[in-house]
């Protein structure tokens, strides 16, 4: 089987399927994970900061990290897509045509028999990444089966600069909960390769933050038993 995950931002892949990825690692399968935007301004919305580290910096950090997270869950580097985007920020709702094109191209190459991707949440990037995939599925002549996982609820979306909850949608009744009980320690150690989103002051040359972009609250949500997905029908 071949698997595609298309994450907005790196961290998004590890906590919204982590443990499924290890589960088709596990079986063997063949897994490709797409990352759509490098994160490189989590800090200047968050906390207002754009030197030590600047945007540029962050970015290269977050791209190191996810692919050491991945990594651990059996993904190798040479699975891992980064899209190019034009604008200075780098953002997918900026550069919809360009970031379709490109994971339309991923898709028509890979041919995957099931993917996952963002549930329409409070975080405008993982919308616009739910739309572009949702078009691509009605474009594409071989269809995979397709589930959308789910990461900003309301209670986590509550006081964050970076997303809207009044955008959370209802989850339906008919989501899909995978146990990833045996799996969890190791998305557990995946998580916390993300030192930039999950630690205060996770590299000595950078200032130390107010809090972790990604706090324990947070943290402790995504590492339940069961992940949720709901089946794009």
């Amino acid at each position: 089987m071949k698997i595609g995950v298309y994450s907005a931002h790196d961290d998004d892949s590890i906590l919204g399927v982590g443990g499924r990825i290890a589960q088709y690692i596990k079986k063997k399968d063949d897994v490709y994970v797409v990352i759509c935007n490098p994160g490189m301004n989590a800090y200047t919305v968050n906390f207002d900061i754009n030197e030590n580290p600047s945007p540029v910096e962050l970015g290269k950090a977050r791209k190191n990290e996810i692919i050491n997270a991945l990594k651990i869950l059996g993904v190798k580097k040479e699975r891992l897509y980064f899209l190019d985007l034009d604008k200075k920020n780098k953002r997918v709702r900026e550069n919809m045509a360009k970031a379709k094109e490109q994971l339309l191209k991923i898709t028509e190459k890979e041919k995957p028999n099931i993917i996952y991707f963002h549930h329409p949440d409070a975080h405008a990037e993982h919308r616009a990444v739910n739309k572009i995939i949702l078009e691509i599925l009605d474009e594409i002549n071989k269809k995979p089966q397709s589930f959308e996982f789910v990461l900003w609820t309301k209670e986590l979306a509550k006081g964050r600069n970076d997303v809207n909850e009044n955008f959370v949608p209802e989850i339906k009744e008919t989501t899909i909960k995978v146990n990833i009980k045996e799996e969890i320690e190791m998305k557990r150690k995946a998580i916390m390769q993300m030192k930039s989103q999950v630690e205060k002051n996770p590299y000595p040359e950078w200032q130390v933050l107010e809090r972790p972009v990604i706090d324990k609250k947070a943290i402790d949500y995504f590492l339940k038993e069961d992940e949720i997905f709901v089946k794009v029908e």
